[in-house]
C-alpha cells in the first residue's frame, strides 16, 4: 500500500505543478486543450490525463460483463469469490438500461447479493438467471445527491437507501448513471462526513460523464476528483468509453471514461484487511 501511495501522491503533485505552469489556475484549463496539431504541441494531454489510474490493485484485476459498454473491471475478484463466510457481501449497481450481464456474472461467481437501481427501466436485463434472482433485488428509482419522493420514480441519496435497506456498508457500488454521478457521490461525502467516519464504500466502478450540456468545467471536475481522494478513493483502473468520438457526438471529445477506484482509508474493505 505505501508503495502505491507514492505513486498516487507523484500524481497529485504532478497534476497541481502542470497546471499551474500552464495555466495558472485550474479555472483557465480547457477540459480538452489541444483541439489541432497547432495547440497539441503546446498542450499535449486532455483532463483524462490529471486523473491517471496511478494505484496498484494490490490483486488481481478481471473484466467482469460483457466486452464493450456494460462490462466493468473488477480489483481483487478472487477476494470476492473467497468471501469471509461471517459477513454478507452487498453489491450496489446504479445505472442498469437492459444490460446486466456484470451483475449475472458477479451473482454466479460470488455469494454477494446485489441492489440495483434504475429509473429508467422496470427489472434487470434478459441476462439475469432465474438461478440468480433470490440474491438480485430491484428498484425502479433515480439516483441523486438528496433524496427527493415528489418526483417519479422518486430519486433517493445513497445513504437513504442504505438506511431503507438496512445496511451500513458496501463492498461494491457499480455506477453509470449519466453525469448524476457528480451530486450523488458528493450528497455520500456529506453524508458520511463527520470526523473519523469512513465513507463506507469498498470500491466504486464509475462512468464519469463529462456532458457539455451539464457545465461542468475542468476546476469543477477536478474538485470532485478531490474530494473523492481525500475519502481515500483511488483509482486503480481507467478506460475510455469513445463512444461519444465514434458517434461523432460533442466535436468527437472523449467525454466519457469508465474507472475503477479502491478505498484505501476503508477498515471493512476486504482488498486490505482479512476480516
Amino acid at each position: 500500500m505505501a508503495r502505491s501511495e507514492r505513486f498516487w501522491a507523484k500524481t497529485v503533485k504532478q497534476r497541481h505543478e502542470m497546471i499551474a505552469a500552464d495555466y495558472g489556475d485550474v479555472s483557465q484549463m480547457p477540459l480538452f486543450p489541444a483541439t489541432d496539431l497547432d495547440s497539441y504541441a503546446i498542450n499535449p494531454y486532455t483532463i483524462w490525463d490529471f486523473a491517471p489510474a496511478a494505484y496498484n490493485c494490490p490483486w488481481d484485476v478481471e473484466r467482469i460483463g460483457r466486452m464493450g459498454d456494460g462490462g466493468k473491471w473488477v480489483c481483487g475478484m478472487s477476494r470476492y469469490e473467497n468471501y469471509p463466510k461471517n459477513r454478507e457481501c452487498i453489491i450496489y449497481s446504479f445505472g442498469v438500461r437492459d444490460e446486466s450481464s456484470f451483475e449475472q456474472e458477479m451473482l454466479s461467481r460470488t455469494n454477494c447479493v446485489v441492489w440495483a437501481y434504475d429509473f429508467s427501466v422496470v427489472d434487470f436485463g434478459e441476462q439475469l438467471e432465474p438461478s440468480n434472482r433470490d440474491r438480485a433485488h430491484f428498484k425502479q428509482v433515480g439516483i441523486a445527491g438528496k433524496t427527493d419522493e415528489s418526483k417519479t420514480p422518486p430519486f433517493y441519496s445513497i445513504a437513504d437507501l442504505m438506511k431503507m435497506n438496512g445496511h451500513t456498508y458496501i463492498d461494491i457500488l457499480k455506477m453509470d448513471i449519466e453525469v448524476a454521478e457528480f451530486d450523488a457521490l458528493d450528497g455520500l461525502h456529506r453524508d458520511f462526513s463527520a470526523a473519523g467516519e469512513e465513507l463506507p464504500i469498498g470500491q466504486l466502478m464509475v462512468e464519469i460523464h463529462l456532458f457539455p450540456s451539464s457545465g461542468l468545467t475542468s476546476k469543477i471536475f477536478l474538485d470532485w476528483w478531490e474530494r473523492l481522494e481525500s475519502r481515500g478513493l483511488r483509482a486503480t483502473w481507467t478506460e475510455p468509453n469513445l463512444l461519444a468520438v465514434t458517434l461523432s457526438a460533442s466535436n468527437k471529445d472523449p467525454i466519457m471514461a469508465e474507472y475503477t477506484m479502491v478505498n484505501v482509508q476503508d477498515s471493512k474493505n476486504i482488498l486490505f484487511h482479512n476480516h
